[in-house]
């Protein structure tokens, strides 16, 4: 099957950088375009992918790397299947918050899963979709936390699920973990400075975004 690239954004970072405003606001900004824009998100985007999600980010127990793996893959590959290849394919824009690189972080260099295993699985549940351009936003541990602390629950985030109170070496973790994604994969994902303030930050991607797909 061929690759699936048109038309395809992803939007990663570790928490509290600001991807949900960024969603939405590039969404906007699409549709002033007149474009059809799908905003999604992983885990999640279908009803048995947001099941999955429930119990990815809140589970009855802790989950061994292995199986948050296949948790999340699982979930990715029925929303692949079920909504982001259909998507594309009627030239909708799609605009996923997370998609695979979120697994390379979380369940790579944060859980330790063996790299050729994850590229293995996310090969599978993705299936040739990839995106076109990803935004990695990116900004300071101590900023990141406090704005998970501080954040409000209007923008359908989940409260209380186990990143929330994350350490901070798990943020460290993530954030330098991003930034070597980045580094290896510098055509596709391009690094955003999420310290600025969100209309800022919205500016910064609105402007790569419009170069890249010449708009």
């Amino acid at each position: 099957m061929p690759h699936v690239r048109s038309r395809f954004i992803s939007i990663e970072g570790g928490e509290g950088v600001g991807k949900s405003y960024l969603s939405l606001g590039l969404q906007t900004r699409l549709q002033q375009l007149k474009h059809t824009v799908l905003l999604t998100r992983e885990p999640g985007g279908t009803p048995l992918a947001d099941t999955i999600r429930k119990v990815f980010l809140n589970p009855p127990e802790k989950p061994t790397p292995l199986a948050e793996l296949f948790l999340v893959s699982a979930a990715r590959n029925q929303h692949v299947e079920k909504v982001i290849k259909p998507a594309l394919a009627a030239d909708t824009w799609v605009i996923c918050d997370r998609f695979y690189d979120s697994s390379r972080v979380y369940q790579g260099d944060l859980a330790g899963v063996d790299p050729d295993v994850l590229e293995n699985v996310i090969a599978h549940s993705v299936d040739g979709c990839h995106p076109a351009q990803t935004f990695l936003l990116d900004c300071p541990v101590d900023l990141a936390m406090s704005r998970v602390q501080k954040r409000s629950k209007d923008l359908n985030l989940d409260p209380g699920n186990r990143y929330d109170e994350g350490s901070r070496e798990m943020y460290e973790t993530l954030r330098a973990a991003y930034r070597q994604r980045a580094s290896e994969f510098p055509d596709r994902i391009v690094v955003i400075d999420a310290s600025k303030s969100p209309n800022q930050v919205l500016d910064d991607a609105w402007a790569q975004l419009k170069q890249h797909f010449n708009l």
